[in-house]
C-alpha cells in the first residue's frame, strides 16, 4: 500500500427564506478552514459535518471537524479536533451516525525515518460536538500491522461498519456499535487479498445486510459479521439496489473504445438484466471517474466522455430498474466546453430527479435534471463556485430538502469553500417548509422513521411518511430474514401514519422492518429487550 504525505407558521403550505451565512456570491462562498483533503456528510437536520487536515501540509498533520447548521453558521464556535494516540491523524473518512452526530474514522500514525505505525480509529461526535467514544476515539482492530485505505457507512443504530487494508494487502472489516466496542472480534474479520490492491468499497443493503468490494472480489455480509458469499466479478462501482441487492458498473473495451456498462445482481448473486450487461456509454474519456448513485429506484451515471466531436464533455446517463435507458434520445451534456474535473458528484432531490455538479475553466456548475431528462435549473446552469473547485465523491451531500451542499479545496492557499444550492436552483437559498395546521414539514418525500422507544420491552412505535398515494408494505424480520409479522399491506393516500407494533409473543433480540411504498424501500432496525 502506497503511504501518500500531504417555527415561523405560514398561512398554508408555502416557501419562506431566510437570512443566513451561506453566500449568495459564487466569487465569495463561505471558507469553512484552511486544509487539506476534506470530506463532507449531512447533519441530518440541514446542515453538514466536514473534516480536514490542518497545521501541516506534510506529517504530522491534526485533523479537524467542524459542523455548518442549516442557516450557514458554525453552532460550536470554534473547530473540533479529533484526537488520537500517536502525534498525526489524517486521511479520514466521515458517515452520519443516524441520531444526528456523525463518526469519523482516521490513520492515527507515527512517523520515524523508516519506521511507520498506522492504526485506524473511528470517533463518534454528537450534534453538540460532545465526543462520544472516549478522548481518542477507538481502534477498529487490536492488531499491530499497519492499516489505512478505510471506508465506512453507517450501521442504522449508532454505530458503523468500517473496511480497511493492511499494508500487507490484506482487507478486514469490523463492526464498531453505538457504545464504540468491537462487535465481530478484537481484529474484525480477515477478507483476504485481491489481485488489484484497490481502495474497499463498502454499502449498506436495504435490507440491512452489506457489501464490500475489494478489487476482483465483492462480498455479501450479514449484518452479524456472517460471511455469506464472496463472488469474483469483472465490474464493481457497488451501489444498493431498492430489493437488497446491487448494481455493479464499470469498463469494457480496449482503450481506444471503453465503454460505460452495467449489471443488477439480487441477494443471491442472479443476475436481473439481460446478460452480459447493459450499454450505458460508447465513449469513454480514458482517464474518467465514474460516479453513480441510486434515487427513488433509478440509477444515475455521471463521466467525462466523446460527444460531438469533444472527447472531454461532461455528461449524465440514467438506467430504470428494469435496465433500459432513462434518457432514451441519448445522454445529456452538462456543457458544451470541456471539463475540468473527471468526476461529477450527483446528489438526489426531489421525485427521483438529481442534482449533478461538475466543474469548467470557467467555474463550478450546477444543474437539477428530472427523470423526464428536462433541465430544471437556468439552461445556462447554476455558477456555484468561482474559480473551479476539486471535485471528489466526498465533496457534496445533501441539505435535506432536495438541495445540495458541497465543498472543493484550493492548493494554492489551502482555502476550502462550502457552497449550498436549493432545490430551486439558488445560491445560498434557505428553504423552510411550514404546514400551517400541523406545523409540520411538507411531504416531499418516503421516510421511514426510526422506532420509538427502541430498544423496547413489547410495544414499540413506527412512523412513517409517503408523499402520494400508492400500495404500502410494513413488515418485521427477524436476524434470518424471516418475516415475522406483516403490520401495512394495502393501499393508503399521501400522509404521516404510525402503527403500534406489538412483539409480546417474540423472543428479545434484533428485529429488521421494512417498509415498501411504490419504488421506495427502506429498513430499519428495532431492539426487543424484556
Amino acid at each position: 500500500m502506497k503511504v501518500s504525505y500531504l417555527s415561523i407558521i405560514i398561512i398554508s403550505f408555502s416557501f419562506f427564506t431566510l437570512n443566513a451565512q451561506w453566500s449568495t456570491d459564487p466569487n465569495n462562498n463561505l471558507i469553512v478552514g484552511y486544509g487539506l483533503d476534506p470530506h463532507i456528510c449531512s447533519d441530518s437536520t440541514g446542515g453538514c459535518y466536514v473534516t480536514y487536515d490542518y497545521e501541516s501540509t506534510n506529517y504530522p498533520r491534526k485533523l479537524g471537524l467542524e459542523r455548518i447548521d442549516k442557516y450557514g453558521y458554525k453552532p460550536w464556535g470554534i473547530l473540533k479536533q479529533i484526537f488520537g494516540e500517536l502525534p498525526g491523524q489524517w486521511h479520514a473518512n466521515i458517515t452520519e451516525d443516524g441520531e444526528e452526530g456523525v463518526i469519523v474514522s482516521f490513520q492515527d500514525t507515527e512517523i520515524n525515518g523508516s519506521l511507520i505505525i498506522a492504526n485506524v480509529r473511528v470517533q463518534r461526535v454528537d450534534s453538540n460536538g460532545n465526543y462520544l467514544w472516549g478522548q481518542t476515539g477507538v481502534r477498529v482492530t487490536m492488531s499491530e500491522a499497519n492499516q489505512g485505505s478505510q471506508e465506512l457507512v453507517t450501521d442504522g443504530d449508532g454505530g458503523c461498519i468500517i473496511v480497511w487494508q493492511y499494508y500487507d494487502g490484506i482487507y478486514s472489516m469490523n463492526r464498531i456499535n453505538r457504545f464504540g466496542q468491537r462487535v465481530w472480534g478484537e481484529t474484525g474479520i480477515d477478507l483476504g487479498t485481491s489481485a488489484f490492491s484497490e481502495r474497499p468499497i463498502i454499502v449498506r443493503a436495504t435490507d440491512g445486510n452489506y457489501y464490500v468490494e475489494t478489487g476482483e472480489y465483492i462480498y455479501r455480509i450479514r449484518n452479524n459479521g456472517e460471511i455469506v458469499r464472496r463472488d469474483s466479478v469483472t465490474l464493481g462501482y457497488i451501489v444498493p439496489d431498492a430489493e437488497g441487492g446491487i448494481v455493479l458498473s464499470g469498463r469494457v473495451g480496449n482503450i481506444n473504445n471503453r465503454r460505460l456498462v452495467a449489471q443488477r445482481q439480487d441477494s443471491l448473486g442472479n443476475n436481473l438484466w439481460q446478460e452480459p450487461y447493459v450499454e450505458i456509454a460508447d465513449s469513454l474519456h480514458i482517464n474518467t471517474m465514474l460516479s453513480i448513485i441510486q434515487n427513488n429506484g433509478y440509477y444515475f451515471y455521471g463521466w467525462m466522455g466523446k460527444k460531438n466531436g469533444n472527447s472531454e464533455i461532461l455528461q449524465v446517463q440514467g438506467l430504470r430498474n428494469n435496465g433500459s435507458l432513462l434518457f432514451v434520445q441519448g445522454s445529456i451534456s452538462l456543457s458544451n466546453s470541456s471539463g475540468n474535473t473527471t468526476y461529477i458528484p450527483i446528489v438526489p432531490s426531489d421525485s427521483g430527479s438529481c442534482i449533478f455538479i461538475g466543474s469548467f475553466i470557467e467555474g463550478t456548475f450546477g444543474q437539477k435534471i428530472d427523470t423526464l431528462g428536462f433541465l430544471r435549473w437556468n439552461s445556462n446552469r447554476v455558477l456555484l463556485n468561482y474559480p473551479h473547485i476539486g471535485l471528489d465523491r466526498s465533496y457534496v451531500t445533501t441539505d435535506c430538502i432536495s438541495g445540495a451542499i458541497g465543498l472543493g479545496d484550493y492548493l494554492t492557499d489551502f482555502k476550502i469553500p462550502v457552497f449550498k444550492v436549493s432545490t430551486n436552483g439558488i445560491l445560498g437559498e434557505i428553504i423552510t417548509e411550514i404546514n400551517a395546521n400541523e406545523e409540520e414539514p411538507i411531504l416531499r418525500s418516503t421516510v421511514l422513521f426510526q422506532n420509538f422507544p427502541n430498544p423496547f420491552n413489547s410495544t414499540t412505535i413506527i412512523k412513517y411518511q409517503i408523499p402520494e398515494s400508492g400500495n404500502v408494505s410494513l413488515k418485521v424480520y427477524d436476524i434470518l430474514g424471516s418475516e415475522v409479522a406483516t403490520l401495512v399491506n394495502e393501499a393508503k393516500q399521501a400522509g404521516k401514519y404510525e402503527i403500534s407494533f406489538d412483539a409480546s409473543r417474540f423472543a428479545s433480540g434484533f428485529y429488521i422492518y421494512r417498509l415498501q411504498a411504490n419504488d421506495f424501500v427502506n429498513v430499519k432496525k428495532l431492539v426487543l429487550l424484556k
